[in-house]
């Protein structure tokens, strides 16, 4: 991208003045300003995002799942967390879905229908009998959550080297960028003033004049009444916390491959690793386990190592056999909180509310997250 240094009148310049403003045009960005304007009907709202329109950190460079929660998941959330707030976090991905779905329709979304899966290879015989050994609680706490039917079966795998594989009603694929194209149409069509390809600076250089915040860019001055911060892992940058924990996530797609065993959205290596079936194409990401500390980072390049990783489970566990060529790699950037826990973080001060770490569950909990953070917003 062309970039020059600005100019005396590009940065002495006002951009706009707005009851509230929300940092992040993601899908978390987006919802919020989506409820803003149906909870306080008038306000001047703006979203502004350092990325080129259609673009966004996580939101249009994800896997493209609809999902919930897969079984190895929840049971590790069981030995770490109150289980109230494991199904509240459930309560909030599942209904956060729901929510997609009966407000834009499936077909805007480029909904894919069917179930997910989780699947298990030969070394999680250990994991794979706990799984089966918890069905019952995994099915009770998917009720408790107001998850409808038996949520969790044992399933066929999909290629016989797989020891185990259990299905996961109601959960989905989509097509990520016509999600994000399809709230952002609707926020603009209801009157939010959607500026990107700025850049908020930390908010060191920000000031606060006659009860409004005064954010200085290269592109001139914008001013709010409350800011709204829901860029996930650069509030983090923005706030300079340090409990906001980036966490890159890289991609692959391949060429179309005749007999593709794989139909739905699938997790594996205890949802470190993750696959989908995009037409004739398989989708695969993850593997940040296996090189932590390199990809907690706020780059969106993919990397050798990292590619190289899901390439060998590509082709020695997936799809042994066949002949199969990459045709596309990204990566997007999450966030998460360094201590482990799955909460979203929601906090109001002087002003500024944070909605942050999603925990890489952008898509299913922005509808919720954005909802209670309009909310916070319009309290304080």
């Amino acid at each position: 991208m062309f970039q020059r240094p600005a100019s005396f009148w590009e940065e002495n310049r006002s951009l706009g003045s707005y009851d509230i403003l929300i940092v992040g045009a993601g899908m978390v960005g987006l919802w919020t300003a989506w409820h803003l304007q149906r909870l306080a009907k008038g306000l001047k709202i703006g979203v502004v995002d350092q990325l080129p329109s259609g673009q966004a950190g996580a939101s249009t460079r994800n896997a493209g799942f609809a999902c919930f929660g897969s079984p190895t998941e929840l049971l590790d959330d069981l030995h770490r967390e109150n289980r109230s707030d494991i199904v509240e976090r459930l309560s909030w991905r599942y209904q956060g879905l729901q929510s997609w779905r009966e407000t834009f329709g499936e077909d805007a979304l480029g909904w894919v229908p069917g179930r997910g899966f989780e699947i298990f290879s030969t070394h999680q015989s250990e994991a794979w009998q706990n799984v089966q050994s918890n069905l019952d609680s995994l099915n009770q706490l998917a009720a408790e959550s107001g998850i409808p039917g038996e949520v969790y079966q044992k399933s066929i795998p999909p290629i016989p080297s797989l020891i185990g594989c259990i299905s996961i009603e109601h959960e989905a694929g989509l097509h990520a960028g016509k999600a994000h194209q399809t709230l952002k149409a609707a926020v603009e069509e209801h009157g939010a003033h959607i500026l990107q390809g700025i850049e908020v600076p930390p908010m060191a250089s920000w000031s606060k004049e006659e009860n409004a915040w005064a954010i200085p860019t290269t592109q001139g001055v914008l001013k709010a009444h409350r800011i709204i911060l829901a860029s996930n892992a650069w509030s983090g940058h923005i706030l300079d916390r340090k409990d906001i924990l980036p966490g890159r996530g890289q991609v692959l797609l391949t060429d179309p491959i005749d007999h593709l065993p794989y139909a739905g959205t699938y997790h594996a290596d205890e949802g470190y690793l993750y696959f989908r079936n995009v037409g004739n194409r398989l989708l695969l990401g993850g593997g940040r386990n296996a090189f932590r500390s390199q990809e907690e980072t706020l780059s969106g390049e993919t990397t050798v190592n990292v590619q190289a990783h899901l390439e060998s489970y590509l082709h020695e566990v997936l799809l042994p056999g066949f002949e199969v060529k990459v045709s596309d790699r990204w990566a997007g950037t999450m966030a998460f909180s360094p201590d482990g826990s799955k909460m979203p973080l929601l906090e109001s001060t002087d002003g500024i509310t944070l909605i942050a770490r999603m925990g890489g569950m952008g898509v299913a909990l922005s509808p919720e997250a954005g909802r209670k953070a309009a909310q916070l917003a319009l309290e304080v």
